[in-house]
């Protein structure tokens, strides 16, 4: 191999080395300890500090030191003077605070590790590699990691709804002390037990179909529950849900439900109060609709108005009836002056009215029939027999007062039946 092929193959290997180190997360350089200077570095570097490769090499240690915390910068001559004096394959650790371009203002902490790179003809250190690693993300997990434990224990304590968290095979890996409260458990009694220790087998059985339909669709459950007990039974609204994450066993299930025991009583309440009100709202309606006015002793008048359906027609008539035992009517006009058409069913509601008063021993008068209803009822064939007719309101009140005001049983003057 000649010269100019060695020294493409030397060439080829140096850039393959560096694209490599350019591949790593964590930040790679080589200082001369003699400058100081920096002879080599990697792209990670290059991002943190936000200098180009040119910028680094004729300034790059100004840059880093501007980079670096005072009170870690001042420990670096001592790392230094214990690196020079290291041997082969002696490391320095330690970690710094610095900031970087990417974590803008907000101060970073790197593990950093340091050994003799080269060495001159004398024996003593000449270059230094140094590695470091941002390892503020995990220092701030190990960090906070006592202190959740202690705000999870606190939470489970004083928690007031329930919560827990159960393995693939149902058995409890947290129960809050509200948990244990509900089903009578001393506290920490319930881990590792199931739900088949403290429930009714039917009861366990549902709650466990439950857990395996969250762990087969991976999404959230809610319902409401009911929890019998002895004081009377309990509503729940339950919340389960997979529960994944580090540390977490494979197919863990967790669950908050809330006591809505009052909250349903007081909706139960508010239902019952809204039927009340709608039933005096109909009975409103109803008197509106189907208004029964007593005109003279023993005579009652019903102005109808309108169209009408089934369930309006079974008003009119039992209003007609309730009136008429009510005053003890002995006569009862029915006035459809305001009535639009008279089909079949108004028809039949009108003779049913006739003949139902009649069973109480009182009369129906019917006014108000126009001629055109007239033709109507003919057409229908409506027997109309047991109905005294008038062709108006008031032609059938001065028909009837005489005979309301004599209940003595004399008999109708001035009758006419058509």
């Amino acid at each position: 191999m000649n010269e100019t092929e060695a020294s493409r193959t030397q060439g080829a290997t140096i850039s393959r080395a560096q694209r490599i180190l350019d591949a790593l997360p964590a930040i790679v350089c080589v200082l001369d300890l003699a400058g100081p200077r920096l002879t080599g570095h990697n792209a990670a570097l290059v991002r943190a500090l936000g200098c180009t490769g040119e910028e680094l090499l004729s300034r790059g240690v100004e840059a880093l030191s501007a980079r670096i915390h005072p009170d870690d910068l001042a420990g670096l001559a001592a790392r230094a003077a214990e690196l020079a004096a290291a041997r082969d394959g002696g490391v320095v650790e330690g970690e710094l605070r610095a900031r970087t371009i990417e974590g803008g203002q907000e101060e970073r902490l790197f593990a950093v590790r340091a050994e003799v790179f080269t060495r001159g003809d004398d024996g003593a250190a000449r270059e230094v590699v140094v590695f470091a690693e941002d390892v503020t993300a995990r220092k701030r997990r190990e960090q906070g990691g006592p202190r959740r434990d202690a705000l999870l224990a606190a939470l489970c304590d004083r928690a007031p709804v329930f919560m827990y968290a159960k393995d693939r095979d149902g058995a409890f890996l947290l129960a809050s002390r509200s948990m244990e409260d509900l089903v009578g458990a001393t506290p920490g009694s319930m881990l590792g037990k199931t739900d088949g220790d403290f429930c009714p087998p039917e009861v366990a059985s549902i709650y466990k179909d439950v857990d395996d339909l969250v762990r087969r669709n991976g999404a959230p459950f809610e319902a409401e529950e009911i929890v019998p007990q002895a004081q009377g039974d309990r509503t729940l609204y339950t919340i389960k849900f997979p529960l994944r994450g580090e540390g977490v066993p494979e197919g863990a299930v967790a669950g908050f439900s809330v006591d809505i025991t009052r909250v349903k009583a007081a909706e139960r309440e508010r239902e019952a109060a809204r039927d009340e009100l709608l039933a005096a709202q109909q009975d409103t309606i109803r008197e509106l609709v189907t208004p029964l006015l007593p005109i003279a002793e023993g005579v009652l008048v019903m102005p109808l108005i309108g169209f009408f359906d089934g369930a309006r027609a079974s008003r009119i008539i039992e209003t007609l009836l309730e009136g008429v035992e009510r005053h003890s009517a002995r006569i009862a006009i029915i006035d459809i002056t305001g009535v639009k058409a008279v089909d079949v069913q108004v028809a039949e509601m009108l003779v049913q009215s006739a003949r139902a008063v009649g069973l109480l021993g009182a009369q129906v008068v019917l006014t108000g029939i126009q001629p055109a209803i007239a033709q109507t009822l003919i057409e229908l064939d409506v027997d109309l027999r047991g109905l005294v007719t008038a062709g108006t309101l008031r032609s059938g009140i001065a028909y009837v007062v005489p005979v309301g005001q004599a209940r003595g049983g004399q008999e109708a003057r001035h009758a006419r039946r058509e």
